[in-house]
C-alpha cells in the first residue's frame, strides 16, 4: 500500500485479498462447457464420417499444433537459468494446446538478473501469438538495462503498439544474486509471495499492459535472505475452478504452503500443481505458471541436510545422516564428493536404485553450486 512518501511498501502477514487479477479474462460460462453432451436421440441419423481429405487436413492441423506447441515450450524452458547460490525452479501448464502465460530470465549488467513473469489475455492460438510477441518486446526493452518500472512502462508502449487488441498482466523484478536483495515492479499481475517463516505478499499495483500509453510503475525492494523463497504465479492457480464452481483461491494456496515453508521450489512446484489437478480434477479453465526462487543456505551441511530431507523425507535422512555421515562428517566440497560413492550405495539398499539416483544427482548440483 502506498505510505506517507507515496511509495510502496511492503505489508508483512497474509491477508485475505479483496480484490483478482485485473486481467479477470477467465469468464464464468465455462463451467457449464464442461457439462456432458446429450446422447444422440434413438432414430437419429448419423453424422456422416469425415472423407479421406478431411481426415488428412485434420491430421496436419494437430501436427502443426504440436509443433507450434513444442516451440512454445522450448522457449520457456531454455529460458530458465542456473544460479550460483540460488534453486530456480519455472513450470508452465496451459489449458490448452497452446497457452498465453510467460515467464522469462535475463542476465543484466552489474551481476543483476531480470525475471518475468506474465499472463496474455485470450487462450489458445490467438493468446499464444500474444505471448510471442509480448515477450519480443520485453526481452528487447529488459536489455536497455533500466529499473523495474520504467522498463514496464516502455513494455507498455510496445504491447500497445503491437498488440492493440491485447491486455497483459506482467510481473519484473530484478534480483542481486549476492545479496538477495530484489527490486520489483508490477502491470496488474498477481503479487509476489515470500515464503519463510510466515508469508508475506510484496504489495505492488500498477494498471496491466495494453491499456494507456501514460501509465507509470512503481518499484518495492526486499531481500531474501538464506532458506527463504518467492513464489511468482499467475491467477491460473487461485483460479483453478472446480466442477462445482467452488475456486482453489487465495487461502486454499497459502495453507498448502505453510503446511511445509520449507520445501524446495521443485517439490513446492509439483505439489501445487498436483493440488490444482485434483482440485480440478484435470481441467484447467485457464493457464497455470509458477516461478519460484529460494536461496541457498550459508552453511553447505546445513543445506544439504535440506536437499536429502527434501527427496527422501525427515525419517529416512536422519537415518541415513546418523548412519553414513555422522560418523565423519564432511567439512567441505571436496570431502562430500569423496562420500558420495558410498552414501549412493547405502542409499541404493535402503531406497531402491532410482531414488537413490535422484538423491547423488541433486547433492552433485548443490556442491555445484557452493564450488562457484
Amino acid at each position: 500500500m502506498p505510505g506517507s512518501n507515496g511509495r510502496f511498501v511492503i505489508e508483512s502477514g497474509l491477508r485475505r485479498r479483496d480484490w483478482t487479477s485485473l486481467l479477470a479474462h477467465r469468464q464464468r460460462w465455462i463451467r457449464h462447457a464442461r457439462r456432458p453432451i446429450a446422447e444422440q436421440p434413438a432414430g437419429a441419423p448419423a453424422a456422416p464420417a469425415l472423407d479421406e481429405a478431411a481426415q488428412q487436413r485434420a491430421r496436419e492441423i494437430e501436427q502443426e499444433l504440436q509443433l507450434a506447441r513444442d516451440i512454445q515450450q522450448g522457449l520457456l524452458l531454455e529460458a530458465a537459468p542456473r544460479l550460483p547460490g540460488w534453486e530456480v525452479t519455472a513450470v508452465s501448464l496451459p489449458a490448452r494446446d497452446l497457452g498465453g502465460d510467460l515467464y522469462d530470465f535475463l542476465p543484466l549488467r552489474n551481476g543483476l538478473h531480470g525475471i518475468m513473469i506474465g499472463d496474455v489475455s485470450g487462450k489458445g492460438l490467438p493468446a499464444a501469438l500474444r505471448m510471442a510477441v509480448t515477450r519480443t518486446v520485453f526481452r528487447h526493452e529488459a536489455r536497455q538495462n533500466r529499473g523495474p518500472a520504467a522498463t514496464l512502462a516502455d513494455v507498455n508502449r510496445g504491447v500497445l503498439s503491437e498488440i492493440p487488441h491485447g491486455m497483459v498482466t506482467m510481473l519484473y523484478l530484478q534480483l542481486d544474486p549476492v545479496s538477495g536483495v530484489i527490486c520489483c515492479a508490477n502491470a496488474g499481475h498477481t503479487f509476489p509471495l515470500l515464503i519463510a517463516d510466515d508469508l508475506t505478499e510484496l504489495d505492488i499495483a500498477g494498471l496491466p499492459l495494453g491499456i494507456d500509453l501514460d501509465s507509470e510503475y512503481s518499484e518495492v525492494t526486499a531481500t531474501l535472505t538464506p532458506g527463504q523463497s518467492l513464489l511468482l504465479y499467475t491467477d491460473g492457480l487461485i483460479e483453478a475452478e472446480r466442477a462445482d464452481g467452488a475456486i482453489f483461491g487465495f487461502e486454499r494456496l497459502a495453507d498448502l504452503i505453510t503446511a511445509q515453508p520449507q520445501r524446495k521450489p521443485r517439490a513446492l512446484a509439483s505439489a501445487l500443481l498436483h493440488e490444482v489437478r485434483a482440485w480440478t480434477n484435470g481441467i484447467l479453465s485457464d493457464d497455470v505458471t509458477l516461478v519460484i526462487l529460494r536461496r541457498r543456505l550459508l552453511d553447505l551441511n546445513a543445506e544439504l541436510q535440506s536437499v536429502i530431507t527434501d527427496v527422501i523425507g525427515v525419517e529416512a535422512m536422519t537415518a541415513l545422516w546418523e548412519t553414513v555421515i555422522a560418523s565423519a562428517t564432511p567439512q567441505n566440497g571436496e570431502e562430500w564428493r569423496e562420500l558420495l560413492p558410498h552414501l549412493q550405495k547405502h542409499a541404493q539398499g535402503q531406497l531402491g536404485r532410482g531414488l537413490a539416483r535422484e538423491l547423488t544427482q541433486q547433492i552433485r548440483l548443490t556442491l555445484d553450486d557452493y564450488r562457484e
